[in-house]
């Protein structure tokens, strides 16, 4: 008689036995073993994987002179995330966050809603899945996402976290990257679902295609190409953000940035940036179809010191306007790092947006203490309007690589309607692990 055993559950076990019941009573523990082991490296997977945790308290008032109140808020942002040693390549990764305002101080809209109305601050309460995705990395170079994930591309221009904010930026999709040929990053993602800061930031049912392409292998800089192909024809539902209805936005650009030492103590140092972009619009109800472009330089220079670093930079940002009708927009980037911290140009207006600004820092390396301030002159692309300027203050101070508390202002003076004068000031403190 021959006897047959198999053993599914470990790889390579027992797949055909013959020999006899001798021979089969002798392989058993075998497969047993083998069995044990599989089962053992599945838990292996889920108990030897790295937890996360974020905790950042914030408190922020607005001062805008188009309403009569102003805006403040005391929020508590915590996350609480895991992601699983890999399983034959594969691991997954879960994150909850919460944010909700503390000692009463919710005099804010959108938390609190009254007449006169309060200013403005996007850190409303909830408690949500924040990131929660498949991942794959089973073959060198190569890692594969599916699911809700944070995705950041180049300095975050045109894709982003919008990590600022309490409530994170996150994306719902496949994402693939690959890092496998020397010096090159490729990128790709094809998005259904944007979760913004905010429910009315959000946008379903969209089909985005999304490539970035960089090269690092010069010793001057590294240049990126992409191209951000975005399908939202079944959005249109009136409460989501207007600068998200859209039926398409098509943009390619290419952007280089780097930096050259100037001298061999390597103390003085270039520093350089310049990216051009074109962009294809048409709106939801087919009555706009409009091109704009994008261009960006900036040119500078660092001086170390044995205890501080010095940066001076001077930048040109235009978004151009298609005759007036249609400003160059960029719906997924982390908009609060560009064109000011008082955020009043979230949605590039009509007219389009030239923005010149200044940027002095100092980095105490010592002291881990990064100190800046920019200032902004704003006017618009097409035709004369004057849309005023901005002054821009930050200190942070990093007390290891877990905690960190800083202090942040920001003080926009308008000029033409329909801006306003606004003010705005940050304190926090946060901690990760």
């Amino acid at each position: 008689m021959k006897s047959r055993i198999f053993c599914k559950p470990a790889k390579n076990c027992c797949k055909k036995m013959t020999g006899g019941i001798t021979a089969a009573l002798l392989t058993l523990p075998i497969c047993l073993a083998a069995n044990v082991q599989a089962e053992n490296s599945i838990t292996s997977a889920l108990t030897g994987g790295k937890a996360s945790a974020n905790v950042r308290v914030r408190y922020e008032t607005v001062d805008d002179a188009a309403l009569v109140e102003e805006g403040e808020a005391l929020t508590l942002r915590t996350r609480l995330g895991y992601e699983t040693a890999q399983f034959y390549g594969f691991s997954v990764l879960g994150e909850f966050e919460d944010i909700h305002t503390l000692l009463g101080m919710d005099e804010y809209a959108p938390e609190t809603v009254q007449v006169p109305a309060y200013a403005t601050i996007q850190d409303r309460s909830v408690t949500e899945v924040n990131r929660a995705y498949l991942r794959y990395r089973g073959v060198a170079g190569l890692d594969l996402g599916y699911g809700r994930q944070r995705i950041v591309y180049d300095n975050q221009r045109f894709v982003g976290n919008v990590g600022w904010r309490q409530d994170e930026q996150t994306f719902d999709g496949f994402t693939a990257a690959y890092t496998g040929l020397n010096n090159f990053v490729f990128n790709y993602a094809y998005l259904t679902q944007v979760n913004g800061v905010d429910e009315t930031l959000d946008s379903a049912d969209i089909a985005d295609n999304l490539f970035n392409v960089s090269y690092g292998g010069f010793s001057w800089g590294k240049i990126s190409a992409y191209a951000y192909l975005l399908d939202h024809e079944d959005e249109t539902d009136p409460t989501v953000n207007a600068g998200l209805r859209f039926k398409t936005s098509d943009t390619v650009g290419l952007r280089f940035d780097g930096g050259y030492v100037l001298d061999s103590a390597k103390v003085w140092k270039l520093l350089y940036t310049a990216e051009l972009a074109a962009q294809e619009y048409e709106n939801t109800a087919g009555t706009l179809d409009a091109d704009a472009d994008y261009s960006f330089v900036e040119g500078g220079v660092s001086y170390t010191m044995p205890r501080a670093v010095l940066t001076g930079k001077l930048a040109y940002e235009s978004l151009g306007s298609d005759d007036g009708a249609y400003g160059f927009q960029t719906p997924y980037a982390t908009k609060h790092a560009f064109n000011g911290w008082a955020d009043k140009f979230l949605s590039t207006p009509a007219a389009g947006l030239v923005d010149t600004f200044f940027t002095a820092g100092v980095n105490l390396t010592p002291y881990a203490v990064n100190i800046q301030a920019v200032y902004h002159e704003y006017e618009a692309d097409e035709g004369s309007a004057d849309f005023g300027n901005e002054w821009n203050l930050l200190v942070s101070k990093t007390f290891s690589p877990n905690y960190s508390i800083g202090v942040k202002y920001a003080s926009y003076s308008a000029e033409d309607l329909p801006y306003r004068d606004t003010d705005k000031l940050w304190v926090w403190g946060e901690f990760n692990f």
